[in-house]
């Protein structure tokens, strides 16, 4: 399951109380709406499942603006029973690669694979090194022909890092894919933390794992904000919040009844909502 942040809506004179701000650098304030969507993906899979949103918007009692982060965290307390049936592992960008976040998504039962970039965890990369410099991480090399060109896959992987400094650091495991072509030119390169631990044996597949998470964007938030099914504009203004929550859990195929019996009836709603309108929305 991906889990992924999107803007619908963004405005210097259009807003309403349940809008976040930031101020520009000519000092005028900008508002806009956003949500976490997460969205059901599988390596070579081009269908997409999209369960209920968590939004983005100020929260009752709190002083400091909300955050994908939270939004994330809400929506792990609210489905994570649910979602851990299914043996689930949560996959993200660098952002969600942060100790709090990947100790709550454990919490719920669940895996993870989330991008993990050296400047965001330099304690982690500093071990990375050591071992390099020992040449004591693993790598597997395996090329492929794309009907066009050979290219050259290599994964390296090591186990048991800390995501942070600390006595009570959450160790992780690690992976990196670095692809080449036949000049050794490099035309990819990415690394992933996870709750698993890596080996010769998963190292292809939790890399397959980790780069899915990409379908979010274009296989759901492009679609949703460009292929939308429309609400007429009257009704734009008497949708409440959890309307629209129940308006954008949307599919864009059937789910399969296995799945549906997992959700509270009604949760998921027959078509696609597009988010091209105003922020009376949310």
């Amino acid at each position: 399951m991906a889990l992924d942040g999107t803007e619908y809506h963004c405005s210097e004179s259009i807003h309403c109380p349940g809008c976040s701000t930031r101020t520009l650098a000519n000092g005028k304030t900008q508002y806009h709406h956003s949500a976490l969507t997460p969205v059901i993906v599988a390596p070579g899979q081009s269908a997409v499942f999209a369960l209920p949103p968590e939004f983005i918007r100020p929260q009752d009692g709190l002083v400091k603006q909300d955050c994908e982060l939270n939004a994330g965290t809400r929506w792990l307390q609210q489905w994570g029973p649910q979602i851990a049936a299914w043996g689930t592992t949560v996959l993200g960008d660098d952002l969600y690669c942060h100790p709090p976040f990947c100790k709550a998504v454990l919490a719920q039962g669940c895996a993870f694979v989330f991008v993990c970039l050296p400047p965001s965890h330099p304690l982690l990369y500093e071990w990375i090194a050591d071992f390099e410099r020992t040449g004591q991480i693993p790598t597997q090399v395996s090329t492929r022909w794309t009907g066009k060109q050979r290219l050259t896959d290599t994964y390296r992987w090591l186990n048991d890092l800390p995501l942070r400094d600390g006595q009570d650091a959450l160790l992780v495991g690690w992976c990196e894919l670095t692809t080449t072509n036949a000049e050794g030119k490099v035309l990819y390169r990415n690394a992933w933390a996870t709750s698993e631990r890596v080996s010769e044996q998963n190292v292809v597949s939790l890399v397959a794992a980790g780069r899915s998470r990409w379908k979010i964007e274009n296989e759901n938030n492009n679609t949703l904000k460009t292929q939308g099914s429309d609400l007429p504009e009257s009704a734009q203004t008497s949708l409440d919040f959890w309307t629209m929550r129940r308006r954008w859990a949307t599919h864009t195929g059937e789910w399969p009844t296995s799945m549906r019996s997992h959700f509270p009836p009604g949760i998921l709603a027959p078509r696609p909502v597009s988010l091209r309108h105003s922020c009376s929305w949310a």
